[in-house]
């Protein structure tokens, strides 16, 4: 019999995901800029190529059909591995280099939801939060790891040497997946699932459980946006370059890992959604000690650190409460994990964009208040909303949604 992984050694086989976006969110900038690239091009380059995680759901009905979610992980594992490897090669071809990383996020994206779609199917409930937090620390882990390994060996070996290691590397951890059991294979077809897809996902966001579930990631309460942007307040703050980087980088994924972990405890004793939802609070509250704090090192990193940990909580109440809205035996699992990741992506672009014009109209203090109060504003209004009319129920779906004939 083939040894079983337990559950919280599943969510680590999404590595490849966090390897990718790793080297999207750092690598590559640092990379590009070693060419001479200017900044404004790196985030043209950054936007294309981070863009699937936002449409990539259009694609993902085609992890529901025929093959099992372990095939579609392998496979495009391996085509994000390959694109990956190739870019390093090519960046003196900007649009090339574009083109062909934003074809390797679009399969990473699509490897992540078929691990994510697959989840529900082989864990059980008391399980959801475990996979949801290691799932995450393996995601933020690998990223910082990934992109220390992608600079330096594109600095001291031979770009093919480097390419192929690099490629390497993203693909060991679907290892793991050989571990997983099984999920139930699809029944239905390709032609059957694109030619329904529409009548589906309108029945899968119609379902209650789905509506809190885009109702809560829609909103800016909980988005943690300000993580995109504490990276560029250094001079706010007084604070080296070097120190900016050293808090932004390791410092941030060690204390959202462990706020994932932490997370486990919350979501396993209280209602997912409301974990979501209050965990934003917690943001805000350290954005708001920034404000009344002396502008020192010190301060920057207690507050920054502060506010990840609890964006780490906030990661594992969505990967938990994803999997408690799909539940098992979903034949959509993958379309509408992909749905939900998608809407969770929302926020975080319009609250960027928000926070960035509430710093160059209102400066420092002006960005950290417009925020916090976004999220206790809209979360005060869902966190009554939701418990008066839905009570200690939980996400939940109908039968007869799979069952509707073609």
């Amino acid at each position: 019999m083939r040894r079983q992984l337990p559950p919280w050694a599943m969510g680590l086989a999404i590595a490849p995901l966090g390897f990718y976006y790793g080297f999207i969110a750092a690598a590559m900038p640092i990379l590009l800029s070693a060419h001479q690239v200017g900044v404004e091009d790196v985030s043209r380059v950054s936007f294309v190529a981070f863009s699937p995680t936002f449409w990539a759901f259009l694609l993902c009905p085609i992890l529901d059909v025929r093959f099992s979610k372990r095939t579609y992980a392998i496979f495009f594992a391996a085509i994000a591995a390959v694109c990956l490897g190739i870019s390093t090669l090519i960046t003196s071809n900007l649009n090339a280099f574009t083109a062909v990383l934003t074809l390797g996020c679009t399969s990473a994206v699509l490897f992540g939801n078929a691990h994510q779609g697959w989840m529900p199917d082989v864990i059980s409930d008391q399980h959801y939060s475990q996979v949801g937090a290691t799932t995450n620390v393996a995601n933020l882990g690998a990223a910082g790891l990934f992109t220390t390994a992608a600079v330096v060996l594109v600095r001291n070996l031979s770009p093919l040497s480097a390419a192929v290691l690099l490629a390497a590397i993203i693909v060991a951890p679907t290892i793991l997946l050989f571990f997983i059991p099984l999920p139930t294979k699809p029944t239905r077809g390709a032609g059957e699932t694109f030619r329904t897809f529409f009548r589906d996902l309108r029945g899968v966001v119609g379902q209650p459980g789905c509506i809190v579930g885009l109702v809560c990631f829609l909103s800016p309460t909980a988005c943690f946006a300000l993580t995109n942007l504490f990276s560029a307040l250094g001079t706010d703050f007084h604070t080296p370059e070097k120190l900016v980087t050293a808090v932004s980088g390791m410092g941030v994924a060690i204390a959202c890992s462990i706020g994932c972990l932490t997370g486990i405890w919350f979501t396993n004793r209280f209602l997912r959604r409301n974990v979501y939802l209050l965990t934003g609070f917690g943001g805000a509250a350290a954005a708001l000690a920034l404000t009344q704090v002396p502008h020192t090192f010190a301060f920057f990193a207690a507050g920054v650190l502060t506010y990840v940990f609890f964006q780490g909580v906030n990661y594992t109440a969505f990967s938990s409460l994803c999997f408690e809205i799909v539940g098992p035996g979903n034949p959509l699992a993958s379309t509408q994990m992909a749905l939900l990741s998608a809407a969770a992506n929302v926020p975080i672009t319009y609250m960027t964009r928000a926070d960035g014009h509430f710093h160059t109209r209102y400066g420092l203090t002006g960005m950290l208040v417009g925020d916090a109060m976004c999220s206790i504003v809209v979360g005060t209004v869902l966190l009554v909303v939701m418990n008066r009319f839905l009570g200690r129920a939980k996400p939940h779906r109908t039968a007869e949604v799979w069952s509707r004939p073609a």
